[in-house]
């Protein structure tokens, strides 16, 4: 099977392609607000690797992360996946950094803590009920860096840990095939770990009231 894969959901983002039994491309950069700057050239890359052979699978790292940043991944995958014929699958990105029943954190903003939690489950909790289950003795893993956390107040078991492209195909492949077919059968899309910020939009100079 042939596996294209995109990590976006972090700033080191990557990519990959799994061909043939191996990794035989793949790449990784740094960025902020411009993924696609970087994206494209790796995805040319990637495809000249395959060199006319089939593409069977498109995956794309789902996040919790940067919901641009996956929006653009999954943009990308879409057009590859319609011209390549072959599904498009988003995976949890957290999957790959869950190991031995350990819960992963990070900061959700807002006063909030996003947590995976052993079973898979995403959630937003508060930093008290972080510090709970801190206290309780769970073994918490997180993608922040030491300093984000003790600055908070908290501590965890690993630090930094940073979810890859190559990490999306190895969760894919020790996936059995109910559980792939699950996530098959979920629209590709961001997870989205709280209901988005909505304003109210001004009203236009006409629009006002007299």
């Amino acid at each position: 099977m042939n596996i294209l894969a995109l990590e976006t959901s972090v700033p080191h983002a990557s990519l990959c392609l799994y061909k043939d039994g191996e990794f035989c491309c793949q790449a990784d950069w740094q960025a902020l607000r411009n993924h696609d700057a970087y994206l494209f050239p790796a995805l040319q890359q990637a495809m000249d690797m395959l060199d006319g052979a089939p593409l069977d699978l498109v995956l794309v790292g789902a996040g919790p992360g940067s919901y641009g940043g996956v929006r653009v991944a999954l943009a990308a995958g879409v057009g590859i996946s319609m011209v390549r014929k072959c599904p498009l699958v988003a995976v949890p990105s957290w999957d790959q950094l869950a190991k031995d029943g350990t819960c992963i954190v990070s900061d959700a903003r807002r006063g909030g803590w996003t947590l995976r939690r052993p079973n898979g489950s995403i959630t937003v909790i508060t930093p008290q009920e972080l510090s709970n289950l801190l206290d309780g003795g769970a073994r918490v893993y997180t993608v922040e860096d030491e300093p984000t956390m003790r600055k908070a107040g908290m501590h965890a078991a690993r630090y930094g840990l940073c979810p890859t492209a190559r990490g999306v195909v190895e969760t894919w492949l020790t996936l059995d095939a109910a559980a792939r077919a699950e996530l098959a059968a979920k629209p590709a899309e961001p997870i989205y770990v709280r209901p988005p910020h909505i304003t109210e939009a001004h009203r236009k100079p006409w629009e006002t009231a007299r």
